[in-house]
């Protein structure tokens, strides 16, 4: 996510958690203050009972003040629950450093300091990007030219260092690319799974909408180089400017839209009667994808239809669908991937979505995809620990919340992903390609 973050009852017992970091004075930055207790802390504190016997430290670096503090604390929110439903065997105590309180590196030794096992976390982009070359570094003090040259034992810990679940993703060409896991919810996975789905219903002629920026250069480059690999061709591509009033102009660019025809005779019952055709669209084209948000979607969308595209099939990714919509008409038709706490939530996941929107109203949902990111973290710890270092997981793929789990090897965790298209201003799951006869009905 741009700029930092690619977006059950109970009470956590305090003997297995501890909390540190300067919160003094900065509770309630943001409007989910409410959801954190008043307790306030010094980089030195920590918040712990030594509990009656010694279980495995896991350290979680997330932000808990500041701008960014809503999204740490609905990851927090997620771990922890994951941890409340852990058997007691597999139970853990944690550890809660701020990551606005102090810098990556500081983070780190201060997990590493306490004995922690894991380090889950940064959140942020940034502090990922920091603390990637120091554990490449670390791991280079170790093992002399670094992990390339060790024999890798599976069954050892992670180069008998900390290993760290980063929760954001670094770019190929970052420094520390294989030193860390990289546990992300990447819109590229999403543009790729698109590129992937439309291929194997036969649509190999696309047509590309983007916005103009870094985000959306990403997902065309990702979307493009999959569809192409798979036999497709991208026919046109437009860029649109993000909140503008009219999107009119790139649209009919990208469909060549031709104007609508009227005044011609009809024919059968009535010979006399003249009728209108609407607008209408090259023929090259077999599907529209679409990369917006939802709030510039609620405007694209239509328009796309009105400029003659509304018999094409139109794919997005998540960021088309807020977890807290009410009436998404004018999305009608959109079809895109996301996880099963999104598309098909479980009973527990319903549950506790209903708990959220019972404690906290419906605008909570909005960082629901964070709460299933920090779920699913807790669930990959005992993955991570068994593993000598970052690289495919041994065990194979993963079911979790925010989609199938796999890692490739560079230990940079995928997913695999459900589908669904709005209609009635509602999602609606999809069956997986291969599950149906012929293709998916098309358009709007």
């Amino acid at each position: 996510m741009e700029n930092t973050v690619d977006a059950g009852n109970g009470t956590v017992p305090h003997t297995e958690v501890r909390q540190t970091g300067d919160q003094h004075g900065r509770q309630g930055a943001s409007g989910h203050g409410s959801r954190t207790s008043n307790q306030t802390a010094t980089p030195s504190t920590a918040f712990s009972v030594t509990p009656a016997r010694t279980l495995p430290l896991v350290a979680l670096l997330v932000p808990l003040s500041g701008r960014q503090q809503a999204l740490g604390e609905a990851v927090r929110d997620g771990f922890i629950a994951a941890h409340l439903e852990a058997p007691s065997g597999g139970r853990v105590q944690i550890m809660m450093i701020d990551e606005a309180a102090m810098s990556a590196s500081q983070a780190w030794q201060q997990a590493s300091d306490a004995g922690a096992s894991v380090l889950v976390g940064p959140l942020l982009k940034e502090s990922v990007e920091a603390i990637a070359p120091l554990a490449a570094e670390m791991t280079k003090g170790l093992f002399g030219n670094g992990a390339g040259d060790l024999t890798r034992d599976a069954t050892t810990s992670a180069f008998g260092q900390m290993p760290i679940l980063a929760l954001n993703n670094l770019s190929d060409s970052d420094a520390g690319v294989g030193s860390i896991w990289q546990f992300g919810l990447a819109p590229e996975d999403e543009a790729r799974e698109v590129a992937q789905r439309a291929v194997a219903l036969g649509q190999r002629r696309a047509a590309v909408l983007v916005p103009a920026s870094e985000w959306g250069q990403r997902l065309l480059d990702a979307f493009s180089n999959e569809f192409v690999a798979r036999g497709g061709t991208v026919v046109e591509v437009r860029t649109y400017l993000p909140g503008a009033p009219d999107y009119s102009a790139p649209i009919r660019s990208l469909l060549r839209t031709t104007e609508p025809m009227s005044g011609i005779a009809a024919s059968g019952a009535n010979p006399g009667e003249k009728v209108n055709l609407g607008p209408g669209h090259r023929q090259d084209v077999d599907l529209i994808f679409l990369a917006t948000n939802s709030s510039n979607g609620r405007q694209l969308v239509p328009q796309l239809k009105f400029f003659g595209g509304g018999d094409l099939p139109t794919y997005s990714t998540s960021a088309v669908w807020e977890d807290n919509a009410g009436d998404a008409r004018d999305l009608n038709g959109v079809v895109f991937p996301d996880g099963p706490w999104i598309i098909a939530p479980d009973g527990r996941a319903s549950l506790v979505k209903n708990g959220i929107t019972l404690h906290w109203g419906r605008g909570a949902l909005a960082l629901s995809r964070l709460y299933a990111l920090g779920y699913d973290a807790y669930r990959l710890l005992p993955t991570i620990q068994s593993q000598a270092y970052p690289g495919p997981f041994l065990t194979g793929e993963i079911p979790g919340s925010t989609g199938v789990l796999y890692a490739d090897s560079t230990g940079r965790i995928h997913r695999r992903l459900v589908f669904a298209e709005i209609r009635d201003g509602r999602i609606m799951p999809l069956p997986a390609v291969g599950t149906f006869g012929g293709s998916e009905a098309g358009g709007f």
